[in-house]
């Protein structure tokens, strides 16, 4: 046994397979990948790896696992192959994690699908999975949700989600996202088609879980100034790889670098040694080098127009996108994001109150009621030196 000592947890024991899992090249490349991608421009402390929170996710999906495992709901085997799947989640994020994604969401190629093809190619896992007989089908299958309990690594109120919430709350300084995990992993259960079940005397811990998940989607993952930046370096990156290696956009290229094992230097520090290229390279264009130096030097976008709401859109940022090309501002210094985000998913929480259940319509009072399902956000950023003049032009 191996143990590791964990800033949130404490104490996280692995055993031989999980040591050897985590210290393979494939998943050491999640230390150089930020949990929360830039917003350490917003928050200084928020510097922690994909790495911890994929340690943390596993602590979570034991003590979740041996909760249902001494309920008799599943077996030791199924512990094993929980914990494996948990560990594993993240294997195949992207560098930057959600700031570059979605230039591969284009080419159909999600961290997810990504995840899938590393642990079954990538020749180190592969050796380490025959070595100890373990059924990587099973484990895939979890993620599709092929399995009763492939909620507990997927679903609203998973085991991902419970250490994502507290670890950002930690390392941001945003105290939003506390969570009384020990009330609300011994309160919750999970039923078929991702439902989640709560006794009814958990639900001030699962609401507590709902709230602090929406203030950290406000406050944290959708701030306006860490949003500007993902959106800025996805457009930096876009360019600079079609400068240097095109072939990152070519999802077999990627595929094959996953059986080489050559994907394991892909992170972050990887797409600032690119950057630092572009601006030695006299190919670059000087559009290109300012747009870098400006997000280097955090002088990034700003928003000119914002509209934040829990009912749909009412302005199109299309209209106000031409308005602004109307007046001269370039459309490459234009930065407009639109987005619905899902909160809450009602209709999948069940509450079990004396030996019944019932929906959240059933009850007379909850905060879950009043939380909001979706938050919509239309944001348009432009480049800084062009933020004074677009502000005029859109009041």
């Amino acid at each position: 046994m191996k143990k590791v000592f964990d800033e949130i947890h404490g104490y996280i024991t692995l055993n031989d397979l999980e040591t050897k899992i985590i210290d393979s090249p494939v998943f050491q490349r999640l230390r150089r990948i930020k949990q929360t991608s830039l917003a350490y421009l917003v928050y200084p402390g928020a510097m922690h790896t994909r790495f911890s929170h994929s340690l943390g996710t596993f602590y979570l999906s034991q003590k979740v696992g041996e909760k249902l495992q001494q309920s008799g709901i599943i077996t030791s085997e199924e512990l094993n192959l929980i914990r494996l799947s948990s560990l594993l989640h993240d294997i195949g994020q992207f560098p930057f994690s959600h700031a570059i994604e979605p230039l591969y969401l284009q080419l159909n190629l999600s961290n997810k699908i990504l995840r899938d093809e590393i642990i079954r190619n990538d020749g180190e896992l592969k050796e380490i999975f025959e070595e100890y007989s373990v059924d990587v089908g099973k484990i895939l299958q979890i993620y599709n949700g092929d399995n009763s309990f492939s909620s507990i690594i997927d679903s609203d109120v998973d085991v991902d989600r419970m250490d994502y919430l507290i670890r950002d709350s930690r390392h941001t300084g945003v105290q939003l996202g506390n969570l009384d995990l020990e009330r609300l992993i011994d309160t919750i259960s999970y039923g078929e088609d991702g439902n989640i079940i709560v006794l009814e005397k958990g639900l001030y811990s699962l609401e507590n879980f709902y709230i602090s998940r929406l203030h950290m989607y406000q406050a944290v993952y959708y701030h306006k100034t860490i949003l500007g930046y993902e959106i800025y370096l996805r457009h930096i990156f876009k360019q600079v790889v079609e400068l240097c290696c095109p072939e990152l956009f070519n999802t077999s290229y990627i595929k094959k670098s996953v059986n080489e094992g050559s994907l394991v230097y892909w992170d972050d520090e990887w797409v600032f040694s690119k950057l630092y290229e572009a601006l030695s390279d006299y190919n670059t264009p000087d559009n290109l080098k300012l747009q870098i130096k400006n997000f280097l030097n955090r002088n990034g976008p700003k928003v000119v127009f914002e509209e934040v709401t829990f009912d749909k859109l009412t302005t199109p940022l299309e209209e106000l996108v031409s308005k602004l090309e109307r007046y001269g501002i370039p459309r490459d210094a234009i930065f407009p994001f639109e987005e619905k985000i899902k909160i809450i998913d009602k209709s999948k929480i069940k509450v079990l109150s004396k030996g019944k259940y019932k929906s959240l319509r059933d009850l007379s009072s909850t905060l879950l009621k009043s939380i909001p399902e979706y938050i919509n956000i239309g944001r348009i950023y432009v480049d800084y030196k062009f933020v004074n003049r677009a502000r005029d032009i859109l009041s």
